[in-house]
């Protein structure tokens, strides 16, 4: 008997996915004088809210202060997932517009995703969202998950994409899988495993 070798590859968003930072984005806006509910922190919606000079600013400090974004948690589930996803054999990696790798680096280090799972061979960084689609067909990418809409749309070497929204703010997403956690996550990856 032969056996078929999986060629699934795998490739995932940081933020909203990896790091869950909706206390963060609502604890922020508040400081900055705008009131905002959890299911209003979704990169896609939270720019309607705020207006684009503070938006960037937000941004900066949501990411780059390392106080603040050490304090944005993993997601519920990700590390038992990630090992599973590594103990298959499967090949993974990550894609990020994160303007400084090398605080990413930290932070991924800090919550003991670096390099366990995440490491210099399978994390790159990206100016645009439309560069996403450019790493993820030279990856060979074949299943995506991200937060935004926006993002999946332009994916278009990729077969398999994934919506990731865990606050179900979504609800017309017909165009992707939708999952709202990685244990959800886990029941696609046993078909793929």
């Amino acid at each position: 008997m032969t056996h078929r070798k999986n060629t699934s590859v795998l490739g995932f968003d940081l933020d909203g996915v990896i790091l869950d930072h909706t206390k963060n984005k609502v604890r922020l806006a508040s400081k900055l004088g705008i009131k905002i509910s959890a299911d209003k922190t979704p990169s896609e919606i939270i720019k309607k809210h705020l207006p684009d000079k503070i938006y960037h600013n937000f941004q900066e400090i949501l990411y780059d202060d390392p106080v603040i974004s050490r304090s944005s948690p993993v997601m519920p589930g990700l590390k038992n997932t990630l090992a599973k996803i590594k103990a298959s054999g499967l090949n993974f990696f990550l894609i990020s517009r994160r303007r400084n790798p090398d605080k990413t680096v930290n932070l991924m280090k800090y919550h003991k995703i670096w390099p366990e799972y995440f490491n210099e061979k399978n994390t790159f960084f990206v100016d645009n969202k439309e560069d996403k689609d450019i790493r993820a067909k030279k990856l060979g990418i074949t299943h995506y998950i991200d937060d935004e809409i926006t993002v999946l749309n332009l994916l278009v070497s990729v077969q398999n994409k994934f919506l990731f929204d865990n606050l179900n703010v979504f609800k017309n997403s017909e165009n992707y899988t939708r999952i709202r956690s990685w244990a959800e996550f886990n029941k696609i990856l046993n078909k793929l495993t």
